[in-house]
């Protein structure tokens, strides 16, 4: 090859690159805009670890959340440091995580020897299941682990190759494969544990360093077996730290997944519905409900026993790239399937994101289809300049729907409005759905549209204390105190240890002039949820409502000491030192409250009483007008 084709050629990946990572940009414009979306408050945003100066490395030594990721845990500390509560830092992350998975598929495929290895690597960028990968903050792991894994693979195959056919360097001196092998084959499985430390559902890997043997020479050897010891060792050992921590902290807050023999049966499902929605991913919607029908998931599983048997008869041709695509496809798939035990069983049986890795199986079986077709066309007489624009017109159209449909639904992940609205429509059975989307007409300031989705939401899913609790302040808010007592009680006789439904439950007892009750209340969300400021400071207020001063001063302490900002418990013990005649201490405290929120109107109003009380008149009047300006502002809200 000369030096103007070896340009040629550089110059071609790096056109063919550039058209992956602009389509990818393009499909996920949307989400550049989008916001915290579901439980991206208790991933990022409202995540105390992350605003804590050692959080860089505590996730090493055990952390405190629901998984073992600490690699994901400590990049994650670091891009809070970086921008905060800028949400488009995150989103360009992970869209360029995604890019990059996209151009190392590319690179996979072309090692293993694809014809088509480019528009594998275009496909699943574009491709609408990596959606919500991508779109949605949280999901990094996944944006993160990929990468890393192919990093992965490409370092293994590679490996085996010198080890098999050496290599030469520059000036032509023959190096030993095995040198070159060895380096490349501990680098290999330093980047998987890494994958393992971002998420461990790519466990799976070695099981298809075993299938890509067999693939290569039709065997497994003793030599194949060896290699792919460290491999099982690293995922054993964190695959049993990640069950671990899905038994005994994941699963104990999201609560008991269903029995063994009917999550055997909705996998079956699961795999004939992600086959479909890799395949025809234009049916796809962020919650997916159970199907049921144990027998047919039962026969699912047969049919994809069926399918494995036909393509191991065929072994001899295209059977052997059937068994290693769909084997990627299916072996990935296996510890998502909810076979295992996992907390996200409690949302749905399935999700895109679930699937993730596993699509690039099918895209890349795709890609060797697509590769063989392309070589039989050219091998026929009628190949012409004419048959081939339109084989390639059909591949443009095929990437530009994929793309379209992601764009689209890339979309639907800008905002919890527009995501909860979708899933609902997508799939009217979802209680989630339903109750993720009346918490945000609540937040919204609607609460009677809110309390007909929570309704629904209660309708189907009557032993989700989430469900009650939301619909409690629905009705609450809608003027029905009596109704929502109800159904925060019912939350709680569902769940004892449900912090939130005991600290709303106390709000409301609060107004409803029982102060005793709503003590309690606040001190079993405080018993549940320890570390809550806004409990502390309302048991405060509950208790200075008893007559107990001294009591409700200690609380109003504890909260500022959680958080030292919090305007309302700055009022609050400003109110109690007013009481106490520490009026100069009282005034301190209004102005904290006025930092921490300068529109406060009732702390304008009780800082000028207390200035009027020291003789500073002309100051006094001052806040008092202020006052009176931000109440009329607010429709006459009156002060505290």
């Amino acid at each position: 090859m000369t030096a103007a084709d070896r340009d040629n050629r550089r110059i071609g990946a790096l056109f063919r690159a550039a058209v992956i990572v602009l389509a990818t940009a393009w499909v996920y414009g949307p989400a550049f805009r989008g916001n915290w979306l579901w439980d991206d408050g208790l991933e990022v945003s409202q995540n105390p670890a992350l605003r804590d100066p050692a959080g860089w490395w505590k996730p090493w030594a055990g952390g405190t959340g629901m998984d073992y990721f600490p690699l994901k845990d400590t990049l994650r500390w670091i891009h809070w440091h970086l921008w905060a509560g800028n949400v488009l830092g995150y989103h360009l992350v992970n869209v360029g995580l995604h890019a990059l998975g996209a151009l190392l598929a590319w690179r996979l495929l072309a090692l293993l020897g694809l014809r088509a290895a480019w528009i594998g690597g275009l496909i699943f960028a574009v491709h609408p299941l990596a959606v919500e990968s991508v779109a949605w903050i949280s999901e990094f792991k996944n944006t993160l682990s990929l990468p890393l894994l192919l990093a992965a693979a490409i370092a293994y195959v590679k490996s085996r190759k010198f080890e098999q056919e050496g290599r030469e360097d520059r000036e032509g001196t023959a190096i030993a494969g095995p040198i070159a092998s060895a380096g490349l084959y501990w680098l290999s499985v330093a980047l998987f544990v890494l994958a393992l430390l971002s998420k461990v559902s790519v466990a799976m890997f070695p099981v298809m360093i075993l299938l890509h043997a067999w693939w290569r020479q039709g065997r497994i050897g003793r030599r194949d077996v060896r290699v792919a010891i460290p491999y099982f060792i690293a995922s054993l050992a964190l695959g049993g730290v990640a069950v671990w921590y899905q038994l005994h902290r994941a699963i104990g807050i999201a609560g008991t997944p269903a029995g063994f023999a009917s999550r055997v049966a909705e996998s079956g499902w699961s795999v004939a519905l992600y086959t479909r929605d890799c395949l025809f991913p234009f049916w796809l919607t962020p919650i997916a409900s159970p199907v049921g029908h144990p027998i047919v998931g039962g026969l699912l599983w047969l049919a994809v026993l069926l399918v494995l048997e036909f393509c191991w008869s065929r072994r001899a041709g295209y059977g052997r790239h059937a068994l290693l695509g769909f084997g990627w496809f299916l072996v990935n798939l296996l510890p998502v399937l909810g076979l295992i035990p996992m907390a996200y069983l409690r949302v749905g049986p399935r999700a895109d994101h679930l699937a993730y890795l596993s699509l690039l199986g099918l895209v890349g079986l795709g890609a060797a289809a697509i590769g063989a077709a392309y070589e039989e066309l050219a091998g026929s007489e009628g190949w012409t300049t004419l048959p081939r624009a339109v084989f390639n017109a059909s591949l443009l159209v095929l990437a530009a729907a994929l793309a379209w449909q992601a764009r689209f639904y890339a979309g639907i992940y800008r905002s919890e409005a527009a995501l909860w609205s979708y899933a609902v429509r997508a799939n009217p059975e979802a209680w989630l759905a339903r109750n993720n989307l009346g918490k945000v007409l609540l937040d919204s300031g609607r609460p009677g549209d809110a309390v007909v989705q929570l309704r629904e939401a209660v309708s189907r899913e009557p032993d989700s204390a989430e469900a009650h609790a939301n619909l409690g302040n629905a009705l609450w808010q809608s003027g029905l105190p009596a109704m929502a007592r109800s159904e925060l009680e019912a939350a709680l006789r569902i769940n004892p240890a449900f912090a939130g439904a005991h600290y709303d439950l106390g709000l409301l007892l609060m107004q409803s002039g029982l102060a005793a009750d709503a003590a309690g209340q606040f001190r079993e969300a405080l018993r549940d949820g320890p570390g809550s400021a806004p409990a502390h400071n309302n048991l405060g207020l509950a208790l200075s409502r008893l007559g107990l001063d001294a009591a409700a001063v200690a609380e109003y302490r504890r909260a500022l000491e959680l958080d030292p900002g919090l305007p309302e418990a700055h009022l609050n013990l400003g109110n109690a030192l007013f009481r106490g005649a520490r009026v100069d201490d009282a005034v301190a405290e209004y102005r904290a409250a006025i930092r921490g929120n300068p529109l406060y109107a009732a702390a304008h109003h009780n800082l000028g009483h207390a200035l009027a009380e020291l003789g500073l008149y002309r100051e006094a009047r001052s806040e008092i007008d202020e006052a009176e300006r931000l109440e009329s502002a607010r429709g006459g809200a009156q002060p505290q």
